[in-house]
């Protein structure tokens, strides 16, 4: 080798053993400045790797003018804090007692705990930010808004059966994040086997991340929720029945549960008939699972000959339930001859994530659907609309409609339905499977 090559591979040796050396000490500094507790800088990002010891949640479970109820699950037994106000400052907080997640004598995998809580004596219509620690944790900052004492407006999303396909649940809750919504309503069938706890974290509390933390979900409750206890322990804030109504703006909506053993189907009928009557909001909402009108899936005649009626007379306008996995919506149902009534649309919107099943459309269809999809409801004042939105973010459905002194617009009760002839054609329909 000459001597000139020979220098040449001395000095690039001498460079390659001082560039370790600097990386090395860099590297040192970053380590003892992240222990010390001062990182910055990449170093910081690299080692320091925010931790959260929740496992399910935070779930808003309601929010209301003057409070709002959320809940979480860790794998820590002690009590946490939640703390919150407004502005960015976290002044007041309230502390969980822990519950597990045993329910009845179902053994779980890996034992929980749940933490539900009131936030009490808030401002309606602010905005509250709220962070959840706990035994050597700290979550990240969430805010809601509370529900405005006067508003004349509300936009909110409906939709049911998102159980078994996470993956397909998670594609509709990005679209759904994006409407900005102020209340979502799920009508049941969140999870594919209730009783089997492990599947209540990815069937649904994981495909919803990023929404539930500041929209409240209500929900109507499936019949796949099982018996055990898990839908209730979860779900079911403190002070508050499986059946349960909430206003907003211009809305009154009831969610009942009309799957739950035991149940009388009179009984749960009476418990919505008796609180849409006694509401005097200009748009009347019901939900529950197993519908009163359906010609797709399992053809479900919940309720029947009473519900049909019943709902008119109460002055109910829409209601949307799920079970059949498919998107029908009915033209709208006229009151029963020579009675005073609401002429009521019935959806059923069973297309959050389960599999998906035929429908042949009928001269009572408005429109029919095989299609996961959620249904997007914008409300101001006297004037509604409905997008229904497929899993592709494309409309699948639309309908425009004004009330005016307490009736819905001529153009849009042109095809309606005479009530006796929609219980006449489900008769015979229950009597063929009889």
């Amino acid at each position: 080798m000459s001597i000139s090559r020979f220098l040449v591979c001395s000095r690039m040796s001498r460079c390659l053993s001082i560039l370790r050396l600097a990386c090395l000490i860099t590297l040192l500094v970053g380590v003892l400045a992240f222990e010390s507790g001062c990182a910055t800088g990449p170093f910081s990002n690299m080692f320091h790797k925010p931790r959260t010891g929740l496992t399910k949640g935070p779930f808003l479970l309601g929010v209301y003018p003057d409070r709002a109820a959320l809940m979480w699950e860790t794998e820590a037994q002690g009590p946490c804090k939640l703390y919150y106000g407004r502005d960015g400052k976290l002044d007041k907080y309230v502390e969980s007692v822990p519950e597990t997640n045993q329910a009845g004598e179902k053994a779980v995998k890996k034992l929980a705990f749940i933490h539900k809580v009131w936030l009490e004596d808030l401002e309606s219509g602010r905005f509250y930010d709220y962070r959840v620690t706990g035994p050597g944790f700290e979550d990240e900052i969430y805010r809601f808004r509370t529900v405005p004492e006067n508003t004349d407006q509300v936009r909110f999303i409906v939709y049911g059966d998102s159980r078994t396909r996470p993956s397909v649940h998670r594609k509709l809750v990005k679209l759904m994040i994006k409407q900005k919504v102020d209340f979502v309503v799920h009508c049941g069938d969140l999870v594919t086997k209730g009783d089997t706890y492990e599947q209540w974290g990815p069937q649904f509390f994981e495909p919803l991340k990023g929404l539930t933390e500041s929209v409240p979900v209500y929900i109507a409750k499936g019949n796949h929720e099982g018996k055990n206890g898990n839908y209730e322990k979860l779900l079911i804030p403190k002070g508050r029945e499986n059946s349960f109504g909430f206003d907003y703006g211009p809305v009154h909506y009831f969610c009942a549960d009309n799957v739950t053993e035991g149940l009388k189907d009179k009984v749960q009928l009476n418990l919505i008939i008796a609180d849409a009557g006694a509401s005097d909001a200009k748009w009347k909402f019901v939900s529950y699972h197993v519908p009163s009108v359906n010609f797709g899936g399992h053809s479900s005649v919940w309720a029947y000959p009473d519900a049909l009626p019943g709902l008119s007379k109460a002055g109910v306008d829409f209601v949307l339930v799920g079970h059949s996995h498919l998107y029908e919506r009915f033209r709208p149902i006229a009151p029963p001859d020579g009675a005073d009534g609401s002429y009521v649309t019935y959806i059923t919107s069973g297309g959050g994530g389960v599999l998906m099943s035929s429908i042949k459309p009928n001269v009572y269809h408005a429109e029919t659907m095989k299609k996961h999809h959620f249904c997007l409801f914008n409300i101001k004042a006297n004037k509604l609309t409905m997008d229904t939105i497929g899993i592709d973010g494309r409309v699948i459905d639309h309908i425009e409609v004004i009330k005016t002194a307490g009736r819905l617009d001529k153009k849009y009760l042109r095809s309606a339905i005479p009530m006796k002839e929609m219980l006449d054609f489900q008769k015979k329909n229950l009597d063929r499977q009889d």
